[in-house]
């Protein structure tokens, strides 16, 4: 097997450089026939991972949030190489929904090889004229906000989505979200939760019931509230409980536009830009290692 481990040293507020010690000191005994490549600038890992494709790489290996994950498949999607991934950012969510908490755990995956055909969703955006991929969920309105704080406030790590919570939530405002699939449908809301993946915002539980192979992306929209009612729901967020409470309006599709008040967005954990945006599940399109 010959493998990639693309690294980002600055994910994780720069744990994810230590980390990498710990983690090369542990696949030494394991991997004869590998490589390393740190990224230097945002987008580098897309690039490495399209040279990696080009060079016959049978395996690369995201060591880094759920943001330099988001980069490896956009650079590897439409190819037959297999995915992995070593848990060293921030949220590390995607991981947490295949079942891969830990850089032990990780390992373990990439070693044993398995692999299975996961759902990728592909984005379009900026009137149509770019494109992105992601794996785990898209958030619109509040939980964009959240993750562009997030990004830009280095200090603070564990903290980091609690503080970035309380610094969005009073800043909110109400919007409207327009949906087009065979029907049309519109609703007041202040956070779209498009999933394919189940967690986000370092472990929270935002969509108990989605799959990553099953063809379909669940969507929920939050019924909007008060601030005060949103903070005190918060737990329920944390929990899934929020969508068997009725706190929001929830239905499935595999694919759609949503024609929204030209709201913020984010992938992946990645703020990437403002609706309107067309949504399309491409199943099975992607080659992930699974423990």
């Amino acid at each position: 097997m010959k493998i990639i481990f693309i690294v980002n040293p600055v994910a994780g507020n720069g744990r994810a450089r230590e980390a990498w010690e710990r983690v090369e000191n542990l696949i030494k005994g394991i991997f004869n026939n590998y490589d390393v490549a740190f990224t230097s600038h945002p987008l580098h890992a897309v690039e490495i991972a399209r040279d990696a494709v080009k060079s016959g790489y049978d395996t690369v290996v995201s060591c880094g949030g759920d943001g330099t994950l988001n980069e490896v498949i956009n650079g590897t999607i439409g190819s037959n190489v297999k995915v992995g991934l070593i848990p060293t950012g921030t949220g590390s969510d995607f991981g947490k929904t295949l079942g891969i908490r830990g850089i032990e755990k990780a390992i373990e995956v990439i070693k044993n090889g398995k692999s299975e055909k996961i759902d990728v969703v592909k984005v379009d955006y900026g009137d149509g004229k770019d494109s992105r991929y992601f794996v785990n969920i898209l958030e619109i309105g509040f939980g964009a906000e959240v993750m562009n704080y997030v990004n830009s406030h280095k200090k603070g790590r564990k903290y980091s989505f609690i503080l970035g919570i309380l610094s969005v939530i009073w800043k909110l405002q109400k919007f409207n979200a327009r949906f087009d699939t065979d029907s049309s449908q519109e609703m007041k809301t202040i956070e779209v939760i498009i999933a394919n993946g189940k967690y986000f915002g370092g472990g929270m539980f935002a969509s108990p019931i989605s799959s990553i192979d099953d063809g379909f992306l669940d969507v929920h929209v939050l019924k909007p509230v008060s601030r005060i009612a949103t903070l005190s729901r918060m737990r329920d967020l944390i929990s899934g409980e929020y969508i068997s409470k009725g706190y929001s309006y929830d239905f499935r599709a595999k694919s759609f536009i949503y024609n929204g008040d030209g709201n913020l967005f984010e992938m992946d954990g990645e703020v990437i830009g403002h609706t309107p945006l067309r949504v399309t599940v491409m199943e099975r399109a992607l080659n992930f290692l699974i423990p």
